[in-house]
């Protein structure tokens, strides 16, 4: 399991060093970054009789931070899973990208995406969970920004980045209260009774769901996935069908067997996940990109996930476990379908796209298998979990079934809309004027090749072999029985239970999908009248851009003002800071202790310089008596016997007076800057009052209230860090984790600086290579013979909106 974990981010590395020499290639690296986790399915089988696997690997103990990763029935079958889609999604990209992509980009992120992945659905430790959870927000920001010259893409992974950012603060405090409350920071081995019985429960869990529904887009988080759209079709895929929307199923499953005693638990996550597969299911019925559709069938169907699992009972876990693995074969067949479609017509527009079952015969049989299967019809897989979907919701009451059968319904209608584009128009959709010209585009569309038929002709294969062989799905989902605690469910998959409440209720789900789809056009109207002037998108788009407003209006009232206010401003707050801390804790007058004799020179040399800059008539002066304060820091460092903080202070001085040198001639003369009596007046004040507040709050820090641990640093930092210098060890050794942090803030000022410097460079015009904008974008050029993968094209089009289509 570590090796599955670790050995992605291993080949993400050499696919950075390939990607540039070997092109498209590179794929069948990335694919081989899966292999470890396709090398999972033996020990997959052999569950649910064999005991969960841990592998623990020592991080940080003595914090008891540890990488346990642990193989039980629910991870593997995740772990598994993604694998599977993985390497499908890596070897259709070989296909489907074109030669102008950077290869040396996309195939690493994919790489560190898929591990992040692997890691979040195997890790025990709470801690490590977390860091992967953030691993996976991050590289999907990537992944989602690859072509960041399009502003759609650059949209899309911020919305998704900050939503998910968002819930990923909700998930580490459920973490940091679970581990405190349960006493240990690994998931299974949590006292689960101590925390129901904890003050942290309910805080936990409302944490626990804030980040589950931001990284599953449930209603309100659902705005972030349809725009996640603008990746390429192969990310869409692997994120949106098997991987990253469904971590926070995976959250919402392995957490519900702590929380799930809660009627809180339930009461929230089983109605939301309902909403949300409603109203997932009403705007993909509405959008006329391929696309699009998908994605707002992605947030029904995760809805539909999330009331299965929230149920918190056997049979939800085991029905929710079966719909997971068709939904991850029937979603990604369709969204390589799309890709397909994309690929060799060069549109993913509804209304462009008319009768390709004769182009296409292979895309349509398996674009068919794969959307009657996400429509609950038989003999797919699809119709056999939906089944269960329906038995669970009878049992949650008459509100909720009758909400899913809403849902289903529409389902139905979108999968019926999404086939259409390889039928002629019917049930009223006429195309017009503008769309009949597009019939010169289909005489150069033929089937894709089998590069790309192949991965998406698998999965709709396996959406049919689950619903012809239901004991296939049925073993697979029985591995995770003993991990999610279903396996007193002894009801078999099957396509015929008999005549049943559900099979009444999928008959009903039926007619009302049918009439949807006969009734296109007015339906199509009722939406369109029914459109609100606020949702979710636009509340997100007022709520960035009213802190853009705040946090511009607050940097110019604090950080545009002149040195002179922004100098008072700080010794105010230094006189008020040290002012307040003595109030709080008054010990001043405890005693100064002994000073050493050398000090004293010192300590006026300092009080000369600074009184010397004031006194000062011309910038020369000014700038060699600045220099006396640091130098003489440097001198009470030195005579303080710490000879290391002396020399940087030395090199720190040495720079500084070389920087005010070379402005020179910039620096405003000595009377340039006049003040008026009562300015001096206030100045002379507020340099008493911080002088006076910093000296009384380093007086009163000599008295401490518990025994210092300074001596614990000069006894131990020899045989406990193997160094004689204290502070050396004291900064790599015993406070390694604020030197690293420290290192990186370094490291980013550095970075930040290169940045500006290269700005005030003249640009060099770039040679344009065939193909590729001078910006880096593939072109996709106006209708030429196909064959040309999904591109940004030279004029966006507008991304998916909630209120309408595109």
């Amino acid at each position: 399991m570590t090796l599955a974990v670790l050995f992605p981010f291993l080949m993400a590395a050499v696919c950075a060093l390939l990607g540039p020499q070997l092109g498209r290639r590179t794929g069948y690296f990335a694919a081989a970054g899966f292999l470890p986790a396709l090398a999972l399915i033996p020990r997959l089988f052999a569950l649910p009789a064999a005991a969960p696997v841990s592998e623990v690997t020592r991080w940080v103990p003595e914090l008891g931070l540890n990488l346990v990763f642990r193989g039980d029935g629910f991870s593997l079958l995740f772990a598994v899973l993604i694998g599977v889609i993985g390497t499908l999604a890596t070897l259709y990209s070989v296909a489907y990208l074109s030669a102008g992509e950077k290869f040396g980009r996309f195939y690493p992120y994919l790489l560190l995406f898929g591990g992040s992945m692997l890691g979040l659905v195997l890790s025990d430790n709470l801690v490590a969970l977390f860091g992967f959870w953030e691993m996976t927000s991050v590289t999907s920001f990537l992944l989602i920004g690859l072509w960041h010259t399009r502003s759609a893409a650059r949209d899309g992974a911020v919305k998704a980045f900050l939503i998910s950012a968002l819930g990923g603060l909700g998930l580490l405090a459920a973490a940091a209260m679970l581990s405190i409350a349960g006493g240990s920071p690994n998931l299974s081995q949590l006292d689960l009774g101590a925390v129901r019985a904890s003050p942290l429960f309910v805080p936990a869990l409302l944490c626990t769901l804030l980040a589950a529904f931001t990284k599953s887009a449930q209603l309100p988080f659902h705005i972030w996935l349809p725009t996640a759209m603008e990746a390429p079709t192969p990310i869409s895929a692997f994120l949106h069908s098997a991987t990253m929307v469904k971590a926070g199923v995976v959250l919402v499953a392995k957490f519900g067997l702590i929380f799930g005693t809660s009627a809180l638990w339930t009461g929230i996550t089983v109605p939301l996940g309902l909403l949300t597969m409603v109203w997932g299911s009403w705007l993909a019925l509405r959008q006329t990109d391929l696309k699009a559709l998908l994605a707002y069938s992605t947030v029904s169907q995760l809805g539909l996930l999330m009331s299965l699992y929230g149920l918190a009972d056997a049979g939800g876990r085991f029905a929710a476990t079966a719909h997971l693995l068709n939904h991850a074969a029937f979603k990604a067949a369709l969204f390589f379908v799309v890709g397909i479609i994309d690929h060799e017509t060069g549109t993913r527009q509804i209304p462009y796209l008319q009768n390709l079952r004769r182009q296409m015969p292979v895309t349509f049989v398996i674009a068919l298998l794969a959307a009657l299967s996400m429509a609950g019809l038989p003999p797919l897989g699809g119709f056999i979990s939906k089944e269960l979907f329906y038995e669970n919701m009878l049992h949650a009451g008459p509100g909720f079934i009758a909400v899913a059968v809403v849902g289903s319904a529409l389902t139905l209608a979108y999968s019926a809309r999404l086939l259409s584009i390889f039928f002629a128009p019917r049930f009223g959709l006429t195309p017009t004027r503008r769309e009949l010209r597009q019939d010169a585009l289909k005489a150069h569309v033929h089937e894709a090749p089998l590069g790309l038929t192949l991965p998406a002709g698998l999965l709709a294969g396996t959406a049919l072999l689950f619903g012809l062989w239901p004991h296939t799905a049925e073993v697979l989902t029985r591995t995770a029985e003993a991990a999610l605690n279903f396996g007193a469910v002894r009801e078999h998959l099957a396509l015929w239970h008999g005549v049943t409440p559900a099979l009444l209720l999928t008959g009903l789900t039926w007619l009302l999908g049918g009439l949807l789809v006969w009734q296109a056009r007015p339906f199509a109207e009722v939406q369109s009248r029914l459109t609100p002037r606020w949702n979710a998108n636009t509340v997100y788009y007022s709520l960035v851009q009213g802190l853009s407003t705040l946090a511009s209006r607050l940097i110019a009232r604090t950080q545009g003002l002149a040195l002179p206010d922004q100098m008072r401003i700080s010794l105010l707050a230094a006189g008020l800071i040290g002012g307040y801390a003595v109030w709080r804790s008054p010990q001043v007058f405890h005693g100064i202790g002994s000073v050493p004799l050398g000090i004293v020179p010192i300590a006026v040399l300092l009080v000369g310089g600074a009184v010397g800059v004031l006194l000062s008539n011309n910038r020369l002066t000014a700038v060699i008596v600045t220099g006396l304060t640091g130098f003489g820091s440097a001198a009470a460092f030195l005579a303080l016997r710490a000879p290391d903080l002396a020399l940087t202070q030395l090199l720190v001085e040495a720079v500084t007076v070389i920087l005010f040198l070379l402005a020179f001639r910039y620096l405003p003369g000595a009377r340039d800057l006049p003040r008026a009596r009562g300015r001096l007046v206030l100045d002379g004040l507020l340099a008493v009052a911080a002088g006076v507040g910093v000296t009384l709050l380093v007086l009163s820090s000599l008295r401490f209230l518990a025994p210092p641990i300074s001596p614990w640093y000069m006894v131990n930092s020899y045989t406990g860090g193997g160094g004689k210098n204290a502070v050396n060890v004291l900064l790599v050794d015993f406070r390694g984790f604020d030197t690293l942090g420290e290192s990186l803030v370094v490291a980013m000022v550095a970075l930040t600086v290169a940045g500006l410097t290269r700005l005030g460079k003249p640009g060099r015009p770039r040679t344009r290579r065939r193909g590729v904008t001078p910006e880096g974008a593939p072109i996709l050029a106006p209708k030429t013979p196909p064959g040309i993968s999904e591109q940004p094209l030279p004029q966006e089009p507008p991304a998916p909106r909630e209120g309408g289509p595109e």
